[in-house]
């Protein structure tokens, strides 16, 4: 450190050491005395700090702070997917359900003498269907994209 004539500059621990004089108004001085009585360290000290944190940015905060609030809006964003997630499920079971009452209104039962064959066509059908619900997830295409939907203006 370069010293010139006059300053009385040198670092002790983590300060470095100012000789200066400052004028206080009396309440902050009073509360200084106080301050230094109740911590049991010098003036000078609780000067400084008070001085360090209005004319230092404020410190970053800690990783465990960080990582806190980032999981906290990772659990915030996992709850509102999971309420959209359980509407759609919810959505999924009442269409299926739906069909299936609407199925069985509209559908007669099949005569015994017949019931082995419609199973059987049932089984393999049902494998089709699987096998083609396969593909269009894994092309990312959708059966309603085969059907029209009317516009409400055009019958």
């Amino acid at each position: 450190m370069n010293r010139q004539a006059g300053d009385l500059r040198h670092v002790t621990g983590k300060y470095e050491k100012l000789q200066m004089t400052v004028r206080l108004r009396p309440e902050v001085a009073n509360a200084a005395r106080k301050a230094s009585l109740r911590n049991g360290t010098p003036v000078s000290v609780i000067i400084a700090e008070a001085a360090g944190q209005t004319l230092l940015p404020p410190p970053e905060k800690s990783v465990e702070t960080k990582v806190h609030n980032l999981s906290n809006r990772f659990l915030s964003r996992m709850e509102t997917l999971e309420r959209a997630l359980g509407r759609e499920l919810f959505l999924t079971r009442e269409l299926v359900a739906q069909f299936a009452r609407a199925y069985f209104n509209h559908t007669p039962a099949i005569p015994e003498q017949e019931r082995a064959a419609a199973s059987l066509s049932g089984r393999l059908r049902f494998v089709r269907l699987v096998e083609q619900v396969n593909v269009n997830a894994d092309q990312g295409v959708s059966i309603l994209n085969d059907t029209e939907v009317p516009n409400a203006g055009n019958p």
